[in-house]
Protein backbone atom coordinates (compact mmCIF):
# COMPACT_ATOMS: atom_id res chain seq x y z
CA UNK A 1 0.00 0.00 0.00
CA UNK A 2 3.01 2.78 0.80
CA UNK A 3 4.23 2.16 -3.27
CA UNK A 4 0.39 2.29 -4.18
CA UNK A 5 0.41 5.40 -2.06
CA UNK A 6 3.57 6.95 -3.69
CA UNK A 7 1.92 6.26 -7.43
CA UNK A 8 -0.67 8.49 -6.19
CA UNK A 9 -0.69 12.15 -7.56
CA UNK A 10 0.13 14.78 -4.77
CA UNK A 11 -3.08 16.52 -5.40
CA UNK A 12 -5.22 13.56 -3.20
CA UNK A 13 -4.70 13.48 0.44
CA UNK A 14 -3.94 10.24 1.23
CA UNK A 15 -4.85 8.23 4.64
CA UNK A 16 -3.44 4.53 5.41
CA UNK A 17 -5.77 3.18 7.20
CA UNK A 18 -4.73 -0.65 9.16
CA UNK A 19 -7.46 -2.16 10.73
CA UNK A 20 -4.87 -4.59 12.62
CA UNK A 21 -4.01 -1.76 15.04
CA UNK A 22 -6.94 0.97 14.08
CA UNK A 23 -10.75 0.76 14.00
CA UNK A 24 -12.20 2.26 10.84
CA UNK A 25 -14.29 5.41 10.69
CA UNK A 26 -17.28 4.20 8.43
CA UNK A 27 -18.77 7.95 8.97
CA UNK A 28 -15.74 9.62 7.40
CA UNK A 29 -16.02 10.32 3.92
CA UNK A 30 -13.62 9.32 1.28
CA UNK A 31 -13.66 9.69 -2.36
CA UNK A 32 -11.51 6.73 -3.31
CA UNK A 33 -10.89 3.36 -1.41
CA UNK A 34 -8.14 1.15 -2.10
CA UNK A 35 -8.14 -1.94 -0.31
CA UNK A 36 -5.77 -5.13 0.00
CA UNK A 37 -5.91 -8.40 1.68
CA UNK A 38 -4.89 -11.60 2.04
CA UNK A 39 -6.80 -14.89 1.68
CA UNK A 40 -7.61 -14.52 5.65
CA UNK A 41 -8.67 -11.00 5.16
CA UNK A 42 -10.96 -11.37 2.01
CA UNK A 43 -13.76 -11.75 3.83
CA UNK A 44 -13.22 -8.64 6.15
CA UNK A 45 -12.11 -6.99 3.14
CA UNK A 46 -15.13 -7.56 1.06
CA UNK A 47 -17.16 -6.01 4.16
CA UNK A 48 -15.45 -2.93 4.43
CA UNK A 49 -15.57 -2.53 0.44
CA UNK A 50 -19.47 -2.57 0.59
CA UNK A 51 -19.77 -0.44 3.90
CA UNK A 52 -17.91 2.43 2.05
CA UNK A 53 -19.90 1.85 -0.99
CA UNK A 54 -23.28 2.44 0.11
CA UNK A 55 -21.68 5.99 1.46
CA UNK A 56 -21.03 6.55 -1.83
CA UNK A 57 -17.59 5.97 -2.24
CA UNK A 58 -15.31 4.62 -5.19
CA UNK A 59 -13.91 1.18 -4.03
CA UNK A 60 -11.12 -0.88 -5.15
CA UNK A 61 -9.64 -4.48 -4.13
CA UNK A 62 -5.99 -5.40 -4.78
CA UNK A 63 -3.31 -7.79 -3.03
CA UNK A 64 -2.89 -11.71 -3.78
CA UNK A 65 -6.24 -13.00 -3.07
CA UNK A 66 -7.80 -10.69 -5.42
CA UNK A 67 -5.19 -11.25 -8.50
CA UNK A 68 -5.94 -15.11 -8.05
CA UNK A 69 -9.61 -14.57 -7.61
CA UNK A 70 -10.61 -11.30 -9.44
CA UNK A 71 -14.27 -12.36 -10.40
CA UNK A 72 -15.33 -12.77 -6.39
CA UNK A 73 -13.42 -9.45 -5.74
CA UNK A 74 -15.40 -8.26 -8.37
CA UNK A 75 -18.49 -8.80 -6.43
CA UNK A 76 -17.67 -6.54 -3.44
CA UNK A 77 -15.39 -3.59 -5.42
CA UNK A 78 -15.98 -1.15 -7.96
CA UNK A 79 -13.02 -2.36 -9.91
CA UNK A 80 -10.04 -4.62 -9.01
CA UNK A 81 -6.45 -4.93 -9.76
CA UNK A 82 -5.00 -7.86 -10.76
CA UNK A 83 -1.41 -8.54 -10.38
CA UNK A 84 1.57 -5.50 -9.76
CA UNK A 85 0.05 -1.51 -8.91
CA UNK A 86 3.05 -0.05 -10.60
CA UNK A 87 1.72 -0.19 -13.84
CA UNK A 88 -1.89 0.00 -13.63
CA UNK A 89 -2.42 2.46 -10.62
CA UNK A 90 -1.52 5.43 -12.71
CA UNK A 91 -4.56 4.46 -15.22
CA UNK A 92 -6.80 3.50 -12.05
CA UNK A 93 -6.31 7.32 -11.05
CA UNK A 94 -6.92 8.86 -14.74
CA UNK A 95 -10.23 6.43 -15.10
CA UNK A 96 -11.46 7.86 -11.64
CA UNK A 97 -10.71 11.06 -12.52
CA UNK A 98 -12.69 11.25 -15.86
CA UNK A 99 -15.22 8.83 -14.06
CA UNK A 100 -14.86 6.01 -16.70
CA UNK A 101 -13.55 3.22 -14.18
CA UNK A 102 -13.17 -0.25 -15.27
CA UNK A 103 -13.55 -3.38 -13.67
CA UNK A 104 -9.88 -4.63 -13.81
CA UNK A 105 -6.91 -3.66 -13.71
CA UNK A 106 -4.67 -6.31 -14.98
CA UNK A 107 -0.97 -6.37 -15.14
CA UNK A 108 0.77 -7.28 -18.46
CA UNK A 109 4.37 -7.25 -17.61
CA UNK A 110 6.76 -7.93 -14.54
CA UNK A 111 7.70 -4.92 -13.26
CA UNK A 112 11.36 -3.19 -12.91
CA UNK A 113 11.54 -3.11 -9.58
CA UNK A 114 14.64 -0.43 -10.38
CA UNK A 115 11.77 2.10 -11.82
CA UNK A 116 9.67 1.22 -8.36
CA UNK A 117 8.62 4.84 -6.66
CA UNK A 118 10.04 4.99 -3.04
CA UNK A 119 7.27 3.89 -0.53
CA UNK A 120 5.61 6.48 1.28
CA UNK A 121 6.87 5.27 4.80
CA UNK A 122 5.58 8.62 6.27
CA UNK A 123 2.19 7.43 6.35
CA UNK A 124 3.15 4.85 9.04
CA UNK A 125 4.49 7.72 10.47
CA UNK A 126 1.86 7.58 14.07
CA UNK A 127 1.25 3.63 13.93
CA UNK A 128 4.17 2.63 16.28
CA UNK A 129 4.91 -0.55 14.21
CA UNK A 130 7.96 -2.47 16.24
CA UNK A 131 9.06 -3.64 12.75
CA UNK A 132 9.23 -1.97 9.71
CA UNK A 133 9.08 -4.42 6.30
CA UNK A 134 11.61 -3.15 3.46
CA UNK A 135 11.16 -5.24 -0.10
CA UNK A 136 13.95 -5.53 -2.39
CA UNK A 137 13.02 -8.24 -4.59
CA UNK A 138 9.96 -10.34 -6.37
CA UNK A 139 9.39 -13.39 -8.14
CA UNK A 140 10.64 -17.01 -6.84
CA UNK A 141 12.26 -19.81 -8.79
CA UNK A 142 11.25 -22.77 -6.31
CA UNK A 143 7.02 -23.27 -7.33
CA UNK A 144 6.26 -24.68 -4.12
CA UNK A 145 3.18 -26.68 -4.59
CA UNK A 146 1.58 -24.67 -1.60
CA UNK A 147 2.78 -21.31 -1.72
CA UNK A 148 1.19 -18.78 -4.48
CA UNK A 149 4.04 -16.15 -4.99
CA UNK A 150 5.41 -18.17 -8.39
CA UNK A 151 2.37 -17.59 -10.09
CA UNK A 152 1.48 -14.19 -8.77
CA UNK A 153 4.92 -12.33 -9.33
CA UNK A 154 6.74 -14.98 -11.91
CA UNK A 155 9.23 -17.16 -11.40
CA UNK A 156 12.49 -14.43 -12.30
CA UNK A 157 14.23 -13.23 -9.57
CA UNK A 158 13.72 -9.09 -9.76
CA UNK A 159 15.71 -6.66 -7.12
CA UNK A 160 15.18 -3.06 -6.77
CA UNK A 161 19.09 -1.01 -7.11
CA UNK A 162 21.10 -1.19 -3.82
CA UNK A 163 20.70 2.70 -4.12
CA UNK A 164 17.06 2.36 -3.82
CA UNK A 165 17.32 -0.23 -0.56
CA UNK A 166 19.86 1.42 0.79
CA UNK A 167 18.17 5.07 0.77
CA UNK A 168 14.87 2.84 2.32
CA UNK A 169 17.09 1.40 5.02
CA UNK A 170 18.47 5.06 5.60
CA UNK A 171 15.10 6.10 5.92
CA UNK A 172 13.63 3.81 8.11
CA UNK A 173 16.22 3.90 10.86
CA UNK A 174 16.05 7.47 10.95
CA UNK A 175 12.49 8.22 11.08
CA UNK A 176 11.56 4.71 13.30
CA UNK A 177 14.27 4.85 15.64
CA UNK A 178 12.67 2.46 18.09
CA UNK A 179 11.31 -0.15 15.27
CA UNK A 180 13.33 -3.69 13.91
CA UNK A 181 13.93 -3.37 10.29
CA UNK A 182 12.97 -7.17 8.44
CA UNK A 183 13.16 -7.59 4.75
CA UNK A 184 9.84 -9.23 3.09
CA UNK A 185 11.19 -10.79 0.54
CA UNK A 186 10.38 -14.71 0.12
CA UNK A 187 14.43 -15.00 -0.36
CA UNK A 188 16.38 -12.35 -0.01
CA UNK A 189 20.02 -15.17 -1.04
CA UNK A 190 18.68 -16.10 -4.36
CA UNK A 191 20.95 -13.76 -6.02
CA UNK A 192 24.30 -14.00 -4.30
CA UNK A 193 25.85 -11.61 -5.98
CA UNK A 194 23.01 -9.17 -5.38
CA UNK A 195 22.95 -10.25 -1.48
CA UNK A 196 26.55 -9.68 -1.09
CA UNK A 197 26.40 -6.44 -2.31
CA UNK A 198 23.33 -5.02 -0.71
CA UNK A 199 24.72 -6.75 3.20
CA UNK A 200 28.12 -5.01 1.88
CA UNK A 201 26.57 -1.22 1.32
CA UNK A 202 24.27 -1.69 4.51
CA UNK A 203 26.85 -2.95 6.98
CA UNK A 204 28.12 0.87 8.23
CA UNK A 205 24.57 1.88 8.87
CA UNK A 206 25.15 -0.13 12.33
CA UNK A 207 21.31 -1.24 12.09
CA UNK A 208 19.38 -4.54 13.44
CA UNK A 209 17.74 -6.62 11.05
CA UNK A 210 15.95 -9.78 10.71
CA UNK A 211 15.31 -11.88 7.09
CA UNK A 212 13.42 -14.99 4.83
CA UNK A 213 15.92 -17.31 3.35
CA UNK A 214 17.06 -21.03 2.71
CA UNK A 215 19.02 -22.84 4.38
CA UNK A 216 21.73 -23.23 1.96
CA UNK A 217 22.98 -19.65 3.13
CA UNK A 218 25.24 -22.37 5.43
CA UNK A 219 27.03 -23.13 2.11
CA UNK A 220 28.26 -19.56 2.13
CA UNK A 221 31.15 -18.53 5.03
CA UNK A 222 31.33 -15.60 3.38
CA UNK A 223 27.34 -14.74 3.12
CA UNK A 224 27.32 -15.87 6.60
CA UNK A 225 30.35 -13.82 7.63
CA UNK A 226 28.94 -10.61 5.97
CA UNK A 227 25.19 -11.32 7.50
CA UNK A 228 26.99 -11.17 11.11
CA UNK A 229 29.17 -8.42 10.28
CA UNK A 230 25.73 -6.10 8.64
CA UNK A 231 23.78 -6.59 12.07
CA UNK A 232 21.45 -9.78 10.84
CA UNK A 233 20.10 -11.19 14.34
CA UNK A 234 17.86 -13.97 12.53
CA UNK A 235 16.90 -15.39 9.47
CA UNK A 236 13.41 -17.21 8.94
CA UNK A 237 13.85 -20.82 7.02
CA UNK A 238 11.35 -22.60 5.72
CA UNK A 239 12.02 -26.37 5.96
CA UNK A 240 8.85 -26.97 6.03
CA UNK A 241 9.28 -30.19 6.97
CA UNK A 242 11.73 -33.22 8.30
CA UNK A 243 9.92 -35.76 6.63
CA UNK A 244 11.53 -37.73 3.26
CA UNK A 245 8.14 -38.64 1.77
CA UNK A 246 6.36 -35.16 2.48
CA UNK A 247 9.16 -33.25 0.94
CA UNK A 248 9.43 -35.41 -2.25
CA UNK A 249 7.37 -33.47 -5.05
CA UNK A 250 6.91 -29.96 -2.87
CA UNK A 251 8.66 -27.94 -5.97
CA UNK A 252 9.56 -28.51 -8.85
CA UNK A 253 13.06 -29.26 -8.80
CA UNK A 254 12.75 -31.61 -5.08
CA UNK A 255 15.21 -28.98 -4.26
CA UNK A 256 14.42 -29.00 -0.27
CA UNK A 257 14.30 -32.78 -0.27
CA UNK A 258 17.58 -32.73 -1.56
CA UNK A 259 18.89 -30.51 1.23
CA UNK A 260 17.01 -32.40 4.47
CA UNK A 261 20.05 -34.72 4.73
CA UNK A 262 21.85 -31.15 5.43
CA UNK A 263 19.44 -29.98 7.60
CA UNK A 264 20.87 -30.38 11.23
CA UNK A 265 24.82 -29.37 9.99
CA UNK A 266 23.60 -26.09 8.43
CA UNK A 267 21.22 -25.24 11.62
CA UNK A 268 24.17 -25.93 13.49
CA UNK A 269 26.71 -23.90 11.49
CA UNK A 270 24.18 -20.56 11.12
CA UNK A 271 23.84 -20.79 14.51
CA UNK A 272 27.37 -21.18 15.07
CA UNK A 273 27.37 -17.69 13.97
CA UNK A 274 25.11 -15.86 16.16
CA UNK A 275 22.85 -16.23 13.70
CA UNK A 276 19.29 -17.56 15.27
CA UNK A 277 17.30 -19.82 12.88
CA UNK A 278 13.04 -18.88 13.11
CA UNK A 279 12.53 -22.65 11.35
CA UNK A 280 9.09 -22.56 9.77
CA UNK A 281 7.49 -26.20 9.26
CA UNK A 282 4.24 -27.28 7.99
CA UNK A 283 2.10 -30.08 9.63
CA UNK A 284 -0.67 -32.12 7.71
CA UNK A 285 0.53 -33.36 4.31
CA UNK A 286 -0.47 -35.91 2.77
CA UNK A 287 2.51 -38.04 4.34
CA UNK A 288 2.46 -37.15 7.57
CA UNK A 289 0.59 -39.25 10.18
CA UNK A 290 -0.35 -38.76 13.98
CA UNK A 291 3.87 -39.13 14.63
CA UNK A 292 4.69 -36.38 13.03
CA UNK A 293 3.96 -33.89 16.12
CA UNK A 294 6.34 -35.45 18.34
CA UNK A 295 8.91 -35.99 15.71
CA UNK A 296 8.93 -32.29 14.72
CA UNK A 297 8.98 -31.01 18.76
CA UNK A 298 12.32 -33.33 19.23
CA UNK A 299 13.69 -31.96 15.92
CA UNK A 300 13.31 -28.41 17.46
CA UNK A 301 14.32 -29.08 20.65
CA UNK A 302 17.41 -30.93 19.49
CA UNK A 303 18.37 -28.10 16.99
CA UNK A 304 18.11 -25.38 20.00
CA UNK A 305 16.00 -23.23 17.06
CA UNK A 306 16.06 -19.64 17.94
CA UNK A 307 12.15 -19.15 17.35
CA UNK A 308 9.40 -21.75 15.71
CA UNK A 309 6.44 -21.51 12.91
CA UNK A 310 4.33 -24.32 12.91
CA UNK A 311 1.22 -24.16 10.24
CA UNK A 312 -1.37 -26.16 9.31
CA UNK A 313 -0.98 -27.22 5.58
CA UNK A 314 -3.13 -24.50 3.91
CA UNK A 315 -4.80 -24.70 0.34
CA UNK A 316 -4.95 -21.10 -1.08
CA UNK A 317 -6.53 -20.01 -3.73
CA UNK A 318 -3.99 -19.74 -6.92
CA UNK A 319 -1.65 -22.91 -5.44
CA UNK A 320 -1.30 -26.53 -7.00
CA UNK A 321 -2.00 -27.78 -3.87
CA UNK A 322 -5.55 -26.37 -3.57
CA UNK A 323 -6.07 -27.45 -7.23
CA UNK A 324 -4.98 -31.13 -6.61
CA UNK A 325 -7.39 -31.33 -3.58
CA UNK A 326 -9.80 -30.26 -5.54
CA UNK A 327 -9.53 -32.39 -7.93
CA UNK A 328 -9.58 -35.46 -5.34
CA UNK A 329 -12.38 -33.93 -3.48
CA UNK A 330 -11.03 -33.35 -0.42
CA UNK A 331 -11.49 -29.71 0.35
CA UNK A 332 -13.63 -28.61 3.11
CA UNK A 333 -16.42 -25.86 2.40
CA UNK A 334 -14.80 -23.19 5.14
CA UNK A 335 -15.04 -19.83 5.17
CA UNK A 336 -11.64 -17.74 3.97
CA UNK A 337 -11.51 -15.74 7.37
CA UNK A 338 -10.67 -19.95 8.32
CA UNK A 339 -7.77 -20.04 6.39
CA UNK A 340 -5.44 -18.82 8.97
CA UNK A 341 -2.98 -21.37 9.29
CA UNK A 342 -3.64 -22.38 12.13
CA UNK A 343 -7.39 -24.19 10.87
CA UNK A 344 -7.94 -27.26 8.63
CA UNK A 345 -9.77 -26.61 5.78
CA UNK A 346 -9.05 -30.41 3.88
CA UNK A 347 -9.20 -33.57 4.38
CA UNK A 348 -6.38 -34.96 5.35
CA UNK A 349 -4.80 -38.67 4.01
CA UNK A 350 -2.81 -40.09 7.26
CA UNK A 351 -4.87 -38.82 10.18
CA UNK A 352 -8.70 -36.89 11.21
CA UNK A 353 -9.13 -33.61 11.15
CA UNK A 354 -9.32 -33.68 14.74
CA UNK A 355 -6.24 -35.19 15.17
CA UNK A 356 -4.12 -32.68 12.89
CA UNK A 357 -5.89 -29.84 14.64
CA UNK A 358 -4.97 -31.39 18.38
CA UNK A 359 -1.48 -32.40 17.38
CA UNK A 360 -1.12 -28.57 15.99
CA UNK A 361 -2.12 -27.55 19.10
CA UNK A 362 0.23 -29.91 21.53
CA UNK A 363 3.19 -29.44 19.26
CA UNK A 364 3.22 -25.72 20.01
CA UNK A 365 2.86 -26.76 23.69
CA UNK A 366 5.47 -29.38 23.64
CA UNK A 367 8.25 -27.36 21.94
CA UNK A 368 7.48 -24.34 24.72
CA UNK A 369 7.54 -27.25 27.40
CA UNK A 370 10.63 -28.57 26.79
CA UNK A 371 12.44 -24.99 25.23
CA UNK A 372 11.59 -22.56 27.26
CA UNK A 373 13.48 -19.36 27.31
CA UNK A 374 16.22 -19.77 29.72
CA UNK A 375 17.43 -23.07 28.21
CA UNK A 376 17.43 -21.11 24.95
CA UNK A 377 18.89 -17.73 26.30
CA UNK A 378 22.10 -20.21 27.72
CA UNK A 379 22.57 -21.94 24.71
CA UNK A 380 22.84 -18.71 22.52
CA UNK A 381 24.78 -17.02 25.40
CA UNK A 382 27.44 -20.00 25.42
CA UNK A 383 27.38 -18.95 21.40
CA UNK A 384 28.58 -15.65 22.25
CA UNK A 385 30.85 -16.16 24.48
CA UNK A 386 32.66 -18.85 22.25
CA UNK A 387 32.50 -15.83 19.48
CA UNK A 388 33.94 -13.33 21.40
CA UNK A 389 36.75 -15.52 22.53
CA UNK A 390 37.63 -16.46 18.81
CA UNK A 391 37.58 -12.60 17.92
CA UNK A 392 40.21 -11.70 21.04
CA UNK A 393 41.86 -14.75 19.24
CA UNK A 394 42.75 -13.55 15.97
CA UNK A 395 42.96 -10.17 17.24
CA UNK A 396 46.16 -11.17 19.55
CA UNK A 397 47.29 -13.36 16.98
Amino acid sequence: MLVVAALTPDTFEIELLDENIEPIDFEKGYDLIGITAMTQQAKRAFEISDAFRKKGATTIIGGIHATVLPEEAKQYADSVVVGEAEDTWPQVISDFLKKKMKPFYESKTEIDLSTTPFPRYDLLKEKHYNTIWIQTTRGCPHDCEFCAATRVFGKKYRHKSIKQVVEEVCYVKEHFKNSRIAFSDDNLFVDRSFSKLLLREITPLNIRFHAQSDISIAEDDELLRMLVKSGCSFVLVGFESISEDSLKGMDRANWKYRHLSKYSEHIKKIQSMGIGILGAFIVGLDNDDASIFPRLVDFVVDHNLFETQVTISTPLPGTRLRERLDREGRLLQTDWDNYTFSEVNFIPKKMSVEELEAGFVQTYRSIDEKMGYLKKFEYFKNIQRDLLRYDREVFRN
